[in-house]
């Protein structure tokens, strides 16, 4: 008999109410079998923690903790006695404080493995015995891009080149263009042509480059630390509901002067890559330019990928110099469209992957087995979103992200049969509902039917991911299909005040209330700086409030005794607050101080002096309101569906189920200690035998 064993699958942002619904419809019949076979809530929720947003949810995923005991609090983090301004990104087990349930299980001898899940890298186990593949954050994989994606704009009237970078946000990466750079690398056959280059070549008089890129937050090299960007009369979720991709603007010509016979009429592209480094060109030929290949040069004969305008290629493989060190990298391209003349066009480069960069990969070589047999993954593509095109290119590269998903996991079961443990983090979900979610409410857009079936159709993509494990699963396996949140559009006519964005500062209602002092940064138009001599506090990130104490914080200036008048008068203020455009509503469901917080299982160092909670018209998809409320169809709730070794099968049961249940209730199945100081219990309602033990 084989070893009993557990899977998680965390699929972020699921809601269990359009679950159900597709369920009903025939949408998802993999899901269907699961729950025909598992057992859950009637309703397919699960209560999470707060805030309703990521980290804090999937840590308590993984350690059976509440924030206030593994530490994970927002989606940054703050530690006491750093400045105010300091945001830490929570990407990262070392900011988790509780065990882990895979250390636990490695513990006692049994093998785990952890695909993409949030938090879980670095591997904090010496010599562990386990296998860990990314884990870093939202987007898996995008700490190895060698280059952001890019849309190569090409038109015959053209008569030079122009890159612009994407824009360098709280929300994006950084893509800085150094002259010098391009300079060095002009004497080689196949480098850059001269070209000019705009976004952040012009750094406002006062800063430096190093002061743009410590404001940004990008998926790439992250920083531990960064300052938080203090935000004032915009919204950071509609920044990072913006495209985020490089231009590169270039001609389009005749093809001439290659070393084989080009297909008659066709036409010919040079653009750089490699960070503007290196230059590539693309061959358009067909009736109607349809068909696309890319060359490393006009001598070269044998493409080094293609694709048409309405498919995507197959992994091309090429090579970049990164750290003046010739590298093996891999991106994917795409058609966007093309005039039937072939005087203009464009066509799309995704994020291109170092393929060397075992960085995020424990043992290394399970990275040396993945890129042999699985290959590289695709990013998502985000561009022209809201456009029949950009809607359909995201859903075509997550279809691409889940294929690759689906493949590495059959590739880990395979070469490691004795796993007892397994954990993965699917994030697409989560990313449409960013995206889409306030544009498909009825009456909201003229295409939300659209915009709905797109959300539906990313659940579809998901499901066929559940089939995979289904394929897998035999009777001494558990297996538990679970989010951390879900996600609800703002209600008509409702906006967001001002306060609870998930990241940096929010000074605009702390300010109103005379909290919060700004002045104007030098140089940048339409951003801020916190001046702190007469700043008493700040909200922090979607949830937390911080008194600027004197003694505590460096730029302090409110005595200690002062603290508990001010932070009592504080949360009077915000229950007081009113929206301007809705005079009789007020904006904070609840406020409460540290030590309430742990009624709710926050407080302790890693949260503010003040936690509170939106009401829902006023919070964004999730993040900052209850958990479980709906509108328009869409609730916040977490999707919790249970399945296999011990468990009923096509029940339902009425016990409401907690996130932080799901480690001891894996632990009881399978036989295994529980992590350490395990704040939930065994779900045993849902056991098939309730009174005995597994």
């Amino acid at each position: 008999m084989s070893k009993k064993r557990a899977m998680m699958i965390g699929l972020d942002g699921a809601d269990p109410v359009v679950v159900r619904r597709l369920i009903d419809e025939g949408k998802m019949p993999n899901m269907k079998k699961l729950l025909d076979q598992g057992v859950a809530r009637e309703s397919l929720d699960m209560m999470g923690v707060l805030p309703t947003i990521t980290p804090p949810n999937w840590a308590s995923i993984a350690t059976g903790n509440y924030p206030r005991t593994h530490g994970v609090t927002c989606f940054l983090n703050h530690t006491l006695g750093k400045s105010l301004g300091i945001t830490e990104l929570n990407w990262n087990s070392m900011r988790v404080e509780s065990e882990f349930i895979w250390e636990a299980f490695e513990d006692e001898g049994k093998k785990c493995i952890m695909l993409n899940y949030c938090e879980a890298w670095p591997n904090r186990v010496e010599g562990s015995n386990n296998i860990f593949v990314d884990g870093v954050g939202v987007v898996p994989f995008l700490r190895s891009s060698a280059q952001f994606q890019k849309v190569i704009i090409f038109n015959s009237e053209y008569t030079g080149m122009k890159e612009t970078a994407h824009t360098v946000t709280q929300s994006s990466g950084d893509c800085v263009v150094y002259k010098d750079q391009v300079d060095k690398f002009a004497s080689e056959s196949d480098s850059a042509p001269s070209a000019e280059y705009s976004g952040l070549e012009d750094i406002p008089e006062g800063m430096t480059i190093d002061d743009i890129l410590a404001m940004s937050s990008h998926f790439g090299d992250m920083p531990l630390e960064s300052p938080g960007m203090v935000i004032k009369g915009f919204s950071a979720e509609e920044a990072a509901n913006d495209d985020k991709y490089d231009k590169l603007f270039t001609p389009i010509k005749d093809a001439e002067g290659w070393a084989f016979e080009v297909p008659e009429g066709a036409k010919e592209v040079v653009f750089t890559m490699n960070n503007s480094l290196i230059r590539r060109v693309a061959l358009f030929y067909g009736d109607n330019y349809e068909n696309i290949k890319i060359y490393k040069n006009k001598k070269v004969d044998e493409p080094l990928g293609e694709c048409t305008l309405t498919t995507w290629s197959k992994p091309i493989y090429d090579v970049f110099n990164i750290d003046d060190k010739d590298v093996k990298v891999a991106y994917y391209i795409r058609g966007m469209e093309m005039e039937a003349d072939g005087s203009k066009g464009r066509f799309y480069i995704s994020h291109v992957m170092d393929c060397e960069d075992k960085t995020y990969y424990y043992p290394q070589s399970v990275h040396e087995g993945l890129m042999e047999h699985v290959g590289p993954m695709c990013y998502f593509a985000n561009v022209d979103r809201h456009t029949v095109l950009g809607d359909t290119m995201e859903l075509e590269s997550f279809d691409l992200v889940n294929d690759w998903h689906m493949r590495a996991t059959q590739y880990l079961f395979d070469t490691n049969p004795d796993w007892q443990l397994f954990y993965i983090h699917l994030h697409s979900i989560d990313l449409v509902n960013h995206h889409y979610m306030e544009q498909a409410v009825e009456g909201r857009h003229e295409d939300w039917k659209r915009f709905r079936d797109v959300i539906d159709e990313i659940y579809m993509i998901n499901d066929k991911y559940i089939g995979t494990v289904l394929d897998n699963l035999d009777e001494n396996t558990v297996v538990c299909v679970t989010s951390d949140h879900a996600a609800i559009p703002r209600s008509a006519g409702y906006e967001n005040p001002g306060i609870g964005e998930l990241s940096g500062i929010n000074a605009e209602v702390m300010e109103q209330l005379g909290y919060t002092v700004t002045m104007p940064m030098p140089g940048i138009e339409g951003m801020y700086m916190i001046d702190w001599s007469k700043t008493r506090a700040i909200n922090h990130r979607t949830s937390h409030i911080y008194i600027n104490l004197k003694g505590r914080d460096p730029e302090g200036i409110v005595e200690p005794e002062d603290y508990d008048k001010l932070v009592q008068q504080i949360i009077s203020d915000l229950y007081s607050y009113r929206d301007p455009q809705h005079p009789e509503e007020r904006v904070v469901a609840f406020a409460m101080t540290r030590e309430e917080m742990e009624t709710i299982g926050m407080g302790g160092p890693h949260c503010g002096d003040i936690f509170f909670q939106l009401k829902k018209e006023y919070g964004f998809e999730h993040g900052n309101s209850f958990q479980y409320v709906t509108n328009d169809g869409y609730s916040l709730g977490a999707l919790c569906i249970w399945a296999g070794m011990g468990l009923k099968k096509g029940e339902y049961i009425t016990r409401p189920i907690r996130n932080v249940d799901i480690v001891p209730t894996f632990c009881h199945l399978v036989g295994n200690r529980p992590p350490k100081e395990v704040e939930g219990g065994v779900i045993y309602q849902l056991l098939e035998d309730e009174n005995s033990p597994a």
